[in-house]
């Protein structure tokens, strides 16, 4: 699938777990779960140079160096760890961005395996930021199940799972993938919307209007 599919997708996930933790007392955790969730739906895709990601994170350079750039930013990270005696998740990131840099699309990063690592690196940041990544990446590797390639869960196991056997098989840029993203973003602003609201009425509620 394509990223901005992924991202709505994540999004909309970060919104449902933003709903379901019935917490509307602290805005700012609401709002960075729903951005953790969207970007760890696109991590996953690191792997492709080209992917929305990594347009994201190297814009200004082309397609044939963002692999070696990738891998210079992980293996820089890990030098000031030891050297600065930075946080543990620096040295996590690090290790990360230098390994997938060159990995093959559809290999290492869609799997169960990156997705505990990268949740743990999370977790090591702030325990509560472990769940929106953990949801917004295993979105990623879902929404690939549906597509023929499918995915590999297991890997080093190189089989990929996916639907096929169930008669579903969606075309990345294909109308189904259209309309996936379409019901994403649409359900990711019903739920942005009840947020909304449930906050509003609680700061109403605080300030004793009734």
């Amino acid at each position: 699938m394509t990223g901005k599919t992924h991202f709505a997708i994540g999004v909309a996930s970060g919104v449902g777990l933003a709903v379901a933790s019935g917490n509307p007392d602290d805005v700012g955790e609401l709002a960075l779960t729903i951005v953790l969730a969207g970007i760890a739906s696109l991590l996953p895709d690191i792997d492709e140079d080209g992917s929305l990601i990594n347009n994201f994170l190297f814009p200004s350079l082309s397609r044939t160096y963002r692999s070696f750039a990738l891998a210079a930013l992980g293996v820089v990270m890990i030098l000031l760890f030891f050297i600065k005696s930075l946080p543990l998740w620096v040295l996590l990131l690090g290790i990360f961005a230098a390994s997938v840099a060159y990995a093959p699309h559809r290999s290492v990063t869609h799997s169960l395996l990156t997705c505990a690592y990268v949740t743990w690196m999370f977790y090591t940041i702030q325990p509560w930021m472990a769940v929106p990544v953990l949801v917004g990446y295993l979105s990623h590797l879902f929404a690939d199940t549906l597509t023929s390639a499918g995915v590999p869960y297991l890997w080093p196991h190189k089989k990929k799972f996916s639907m096929k056997a169930f008669g579903i098989k969606v075309k990345t840029g294909g109308s189904e993938e259209k309309l996936i993203g379409r019901l994403s973003v649409l359900l990711a602003a019903l739920g942005f919307v009840y947020l909304i609201g449930l906050i509003l009425y609680n700061e109403v509620k605080m300030a004793g209007w009734f």
